[in-house]
């Protein structure tokens, strides 16, 4: 099924990928859950009911002692009974729109929605595909090609829409199922605990009598008894049992579920919305801290995937960079001072890797030279007094800095008369206080700079 969501959602009939293929919407309108094709869910459905309701009433229950059997099948088959009317009502209702009930002819085909004309198949309560008006929630289900009141989900079990006009149908099937699933649990219990505790207070029926042998047991009694082994029963009790179970998980869950939307009075398909729209803002949010995000690649990792290799420290440093560059650039709230901020935000240097110390307290660091502007309109360059000593930092860190920190070994003198010349500085930087990959390129810029000049 497709959602849409804005200001009319709808359920919109177009082509669907459902797990790669192709679903086309029925190009006639289905009626009720008995509408061809029937759905393999529905066929599986009814199996079931038809072999557990075979096996509790015509195995089980009449190995149960005579009072015992009795109530059994009161009750027991009062649940089956009751279930077996609410799932035939809600498969065979038509839970379409009043509207839709009244106007529409099912054997017409459905046009093929155009949504080169309408955003839409619902728009101000009007359907452009079933040609009526509709209450506001109303949906267009793509599964019947039928506008549905009160549209709550399609369910592949019953093959049909479950909407106002028989939720509480499905929602007594779901209930009678599960409260029929729990009978028989007991009952195959009972009978265990007997089998292994007296065995004979399961041959209490008169047809026993004529059966010598203890491994000999009677199934479909009283009418058709039919003479089978131990082991038969025991394997048909197993697979008895595991479906029960299977089913009384799935079904409780789908009660507790419709339990909770009818507290909340929501239906499946507005809860479905709401939960979408939940976990869109979520990733919304999460993409706009982008420390977030790289703390989620790399932090939030266990110790094992980073901590014991050398490219699992280099990530970490570089993001504990990262993030304490993000803090400085981020602009600071008002009330609250710049001290004070990166005193709470900045991550200590002791956490940080070597190479990545050394580039955060260059960071840190203001320029070595401070511009000063003069009255005449000049400027001169001039060297800050919070400059670091050298011996702090790293090997790599050093050499950079020294380059930084030494002006150009030729610096432009503007002369009155318009004309510029190069002359060397006196505090060129020597080739002794470099490293010796910046030693290697110094003598290469000099050239290239004599030869320009």
């Amino acid at each position: 099924m497709d959602t849409r969501s804005g200001s009319q959602c709808s359920v919109a009939p177009e082509a669907v990928l459902n797990n790669g293929d192709l679903v086309l919407p029925p190009r006639i309108s289905r009626v009720n859950g008995w509408s061809l094709p029937l759905h393999y869910f529905q066929v599986v459905t009814w199996a079931v009911f038809l072999g557990l309701s075979s096996a509790t009433f015509g195995i089980f229950i009449p190995l149960l002692p005579h009072v015992w059997k009795y109530i059994a099948y009161v009750v027991t088959g009062g649940i089956f009974f009751f279930h077996l009317v609410v799932h035939l009502i809600a498969s065979c209702i038509d839970p379409a729109d009043f509207n839709v009930r009244l106007m529409k002819n099912y054997s017409q085909p459905m046009p093929i929605f155009d949504r080169s004309k309408h955003a839409h198949v619902i728009q101000n309560q009007f359907c452009h595909l079933c040609k009526v008006t509709v209450n506001k929630k109303t949906k267009h289900c793509i599964s019947c090609n039928k506008c549905v009141s009160g549209f709550d989900h399609h369910c592949k079990w019953i093959n049909n829409c479950v909407g106002s006009r028989n939720y509480w149908f499905f929602f007594s099937t779901v209930a009678s199922a599960t409260a029929g699933m729990l009978c028989l649990i007991t009952i195959l219990l009972y009978i265990l605990v007997q089998y292994f505790v007296d065995p004979g207070v399961l041959r209490t029926d008169p047809n026993y009598e004529d059966v010598k042998n203890t491994n000999t047991w009677l199934l479909f009694l009283p009418l058709f008894p039919v003479q089978v082994q131990t082991l038969i029963v025991v394997i048909i009790g197993m697979v008895v049992l595991l479906l029960d179970l299977l089913g009384l998980v799935q079904l409780g869950q789908l009660l507790i579920f419709h339990i909770y939307l009818k507290a909340k009075k929501l239906t499946t398909f507005e809860y479905l919305i709401k939960t979408r729209k939940e976990e869109s803002s979520k990733h919304q949010a999460a993409r706009k801290d982008p420390c977030t995000q790289m703390e989620e690649g790399f932090l939030q990792q266990g110790d094992g995937a980073l901590g014991s290799s050398a490219q699992g420290d280099k990530a970490k440093n570089s993001l504990l960079t990262f993030k304490c560059l993000y803090h400085h650039s981020t602009p600071l709230p008002s009330d609250k001072s710049s001290s004070e901020q990166e005193a709470d935000d900045e991550p200590s240097l002791s956490s940080l890797g070597v190479n990545a110390r050394d580039s955060l307290q260059i960071y840190r660091r203001p320029s070595p030279f401070s511009s000063t502007v003069h009255p005449e309109g000049g400027s001169t360059a001039q060297e800050a007094d919070g400059v670091w000593s050298l011996s702090s930092l790293g090997v790599n860190a050093r050499d950079s800095l020294q380059i930084y920190r030494r002006p150009s070994p030729f610096s432009s003198t503007v002369h009155p008369e318009g004309g510029s010349t190069a002359q060397e500085t006196d505090d060129a930087p020597s080739l002794s206080s470099l490293g010796p990959q910046q030693e290697r390129r110094q003598p290469m810029k000099t050239d290239s700079a004599e030869s320009e000049a």
